[in-house]
């Protein structure tokens, strides 16, 4: 949809990207621009949402009704998406699932609990970490990894590695309930594949994900297989 700045220029807005190549077969992702609506809520979901500025009830709202639609299809029509205290989303029984959403668009990934253990899904303004940020997400050897790549290559990795953690995080938490801060997230990115792997505390092996970076978003998936998780 093409969009006018102040100045009267036309420009198109971005295309939104297809996540679905982040995942493994069965992983059921949809996408949006964010839609400043709240039709559609269950009045038990918009409470909690009541206090919230405008911009939050809409990410809300965009990110629960993509969820309906990809509910209904895994049979759970008409779900009040809920939150437990750590503000993690109440799936189903039977069913996994993530939501994530940055400047503008939300993802949503689901899958049923029989195919796999976890997924995160995460979404990331592409020049939003900063290089004064490097130290509070990376570690030094995936600083001095970052470092070594093309300049013009940094800020875009740097959000991978970002997401790459928040959805790596947002994967095991359900399963572990501990929480991780960025050093205990170890990662290594391949850049020819798309792909990352995490190494966690308590997982006997690296866990991998994929990336897309698409401006002016990167976008990150992490499928946690039952033989993946800690014992």
């Amino acid at each position: 949809m093409p969009v006018v700045s102040e100045a009267g220029a036309v420009a198109m807005a971005p295309v939104v990207p297809d996540a679905s190549a982040l995942f493994p077969p069965g992983v059921l992702v949809l996408s949006s621009a964010l839609q400043e609506s709240l039709e559609g809520l269950h009045e038990a979901e918009r409470a909690l949402i009541a206090r919230a500025v405008p911009k939050r009830q809409h990410e809300f709202a965009t990110g629960r009704r993509l969820a309906y639609e990809l509910l209904a299809q895994l049979g759970s029509p008409d779900y009040a998406l809920l939150a437990d205290a750590d503000r993690t989303p109440l799936w189903p029984a039977g069913i996994v699932g993530s939501i994530s959403h940055s400047r503008g668009l939300c993802v949503v990934a689901l899958a049923k609990r029989s195919a796999l253990a976890g997924l995160g899904v995460d979404v990331e303004a592409a020049d939003g970490v900063r290089p004064e940020l490097w130290r509070r997400v990376l570690g030094r050897d995936e600083e001095r990894w970052l470092r070594a790549r093309p300049l013009a290559d940094q800020r875009g990795l740097a959000a991978v590695f970002f997401s790459a953690k928040e959805a790596t995080y947002k994967a095991v938490f359900p399963l572990t309930r501990v929480r991780l801060g960025f050093h205990d997230v170890a990662l290594e990115l391949d850049c020819e594949r798309s792909a990352f792997h995490a190494r966690v505390p308590g997982f006997a092996r690296p866990l991998a994900g994929g990336f897309v970076i698409q401006s002016p978003w990167v976008l990150t998936g992490l499928a946690l297989f039952a033989g993946d998780a800690p014992a």
